[in-house]
């Protein structure tokens, strides 16, 4: 009852800017006469524009899946609890958008029918897209209509750049917490993620769960109604993508991560649709590295039978590139990290990560690149270069003041980062684990005094001593595809007045209007934060 007070409330105090789907067009033509069993509960026709049937497309009811039949039919028996009836966009087809640019792609069941019928209409692409780029956006996570001003203005800005400037179609997931628990600004950050001018999907985070009291269990109801599906997928060229809801509340305060039985069953159900050579993308909000999640094994069990598979993850406010072991199934976890950063609190992740979201390249069935894009910086920024012995409020850098220390935020084991002397290579960098970003750290928890939870570990720092101090230093970062990455500058001490990197933010705290011009001036605050390395 209390749950069910909760959502009327949120149903009340949001009616203006919900989620409600577009109101879809009657057709002038009365609908197709199909025959189904007189024992299923919901079923209908999946055509194209022109009318004709389509077959194989999946739809679901977020419980069970079923494909439809060579006359366009599906049907089932709906489950008690079901919300939604949806269908996973095949490859062929034209991923719909409604009035607000979210993807369209479920109905609200009308649960007081005994019977519900439910047809589809798609849109055939001229080819299925072999070649495409999926952007992921980790944690939006606004709790103050201002910083939804900034995720709009700073990351969705930039997504729509970067899917503008791109050769080959882009599609993109938001990989939850779309907002700090203001279910009020849930369906305006739903519109947000819709002026990309791509399709950007979005699945649930810890804080899309609102809380009803200590005792109960928080669950996604106000989020499904705003958001549709928490669980469901889609196809793109040779690629599976499914996004899941990886959040379980043991009450109104704690929770784990996993899925439960019936998700699994749900996901072995959508798989089993899908054909071996693919390359499947699981999407999910809390990382699962080589832990105890709930229904881990199995879920990687399915994965790894496929051609490639990726995990795609957020939740920690830091990058990371986290390969499972072998035991693991050797699956690659991208654990991305925030547009949000620390909670809107600078431009920057707890690990020194810039503000920001990630995209790949995909090719047929594999991923061939990806790259870590910063928000309103240039493509080529990925690293930062910091001294030994640097002390910023209180957190130091413990090595000797001739260490050259290079933040790669998107390292993994196959980048090559190396120290070079006028211009020589000279020695490879060696990667660091065990140390905190402490020009981060020193602004967030020095500076701004916030708790521990700002001290996120850094997974890819780079150290070396170089030969000559009185060299003209430079690192140089190559990635696993070949890309290069050059930096020369070490960056100064971050201070109450002028954090690197940050956002233009006026005395009034007004967000300016974020646009080339700002991107221009963020880059040269940025660099006028920074100076040639070891400089006298």
């Amino acid at each position: 009852m209390r749950r069910a007070a909760l959502v009327l409330a949120l149903l009340l105090t949001t009616a203006c800017g919900g989620g409600e789907e577009e109101p879809r067009t009657p057709s002038a033509e009365p609908p197709r006469e199909i025959e189904v069993d007189a024992s299923s509960t919901l079923y209908g026709f999946v055509g194209d524009t022109a009318g004709n049937p389509v077959e194989g497309v999946v739809v679901s009811d977020g419980f069970q899946c079923v494909a439809t039949d060579a006359g366009g039919v599906y049907e089932m028996k709906r489950n008690a609890a079901a919300e939604y009836v949806y269908y996973s966009v095949p490859a062929e087809f034209k991923i719909r958008t409604g009035h607000d640019g979210y993807p369209d792609f479920y109905v609200r069941l009308d649960t007081s029918q005994q019977k519900i019928r439910q047809d589809f209409t798609l849109e055939r692409l001229a080819g299925v897209e072999r070649s495409f780029r999926l952007i992921c956006i980790g944690d939006p996570q606004p709790a103050k209509a201002e910083e939804a001003t900034r995720f709009e203005r700073e990351a969705m800005v930039d997504v729509r750049r970067t899917a503008t400037a791109s050769a080959v179609p882009c599609y993109g997931v938001a990989l939850g917490d779309i907002t700090g628990e203001k279910p009020d600004l849930l369906a305006g950050v739903r519109r947000s993620l819709g002026t990309a001018g791509i399709p950007v999907f979005a699945l649930p985070g810890n804080h899309d769960k609102y809380k009803v009291d200590d005792a109960t269990p928080r669950d996604a109801s106000y989020f499904r109604y705003t958001m549709g599906p928490v669980d469901y997928s889609f196809n793109r060229g040779d690629v599976h993508v499914v996004c899941m809801d990886d959040v379980i509340y043991t009450s109104g305060t704690e929770y784990t991560n996993g899925f439960t039985d019936a998700q699994l069953a749900w996901l072995r159900a959508d798989l089993s649709f899908v054909p071996k050579q693919k390359m499947v993308i699981l999407c999910y909000h809390i990382p699962l590295r080589s832990g105890t999640a709930r229904n881990m094994a199995a879920v990687k069990a399915l994965l790894s039978e496929y051609a490639e598979a990726h995990l795609m993850a957020a939740h920690t406010h830091y990058n990371e590139n986290f390969i499972n072991t072998d035991a693991d199934g050797g699956l690659y976890e991208h654990i991305h990290g925030a547009p949000c950063g620390v909670f809107w609190h600078s431009a920057l992740n707890g690990d020194g990560t810039p503000n920001g979201y990630a995209v790949y390249d995909v090719e047929g069935a594999a991923i061939t690149d990806w790259r870590y894009k910063s928000s309103l910086h240039d493509e080529s920024f990925q690293i930062r270069l910091h001294r030994g012995g640097d002390t910023h409020s209180g957190f130091t850098y413990p090595y000797t003041p001739k260490t050259v220390i290079a933040n790669v935020w998107n390292a993994d084991p196959e980048w090559r980062v190396t120290l070079c002397e006028n211009g020589v290579e000279t020695k490879a960098m060696t990667l660091v684990t065990t140390y905190t970003d402490a020009w981060s750290v020193g602004y967030h928890v020095g500076v701004l005094g916030r708790g521990d939870n700002y001290k996120s570990p850094c997974k890819h720092m780079y150290v070396a001593e170089p030969n000559d101090v009185r060299a003209a230093l430079k690192v140089v970062a190559v990635d696993r595809w070949g890309n290069r990455y050059e930096s020369s500058r070490s960056s100064r001490r971050p201070t109450t007045s002028r954090m690197p990197g940050r956002p233009c933010i006026d005395a009034g705290r007004r967000l300016r209007a974020c646009g080339a011009a700002t991107m221009r001036g963020n880059e040269r605050q940025e660099n006028g934060d920074r100076k040639k390395l070891f400089e006298c």
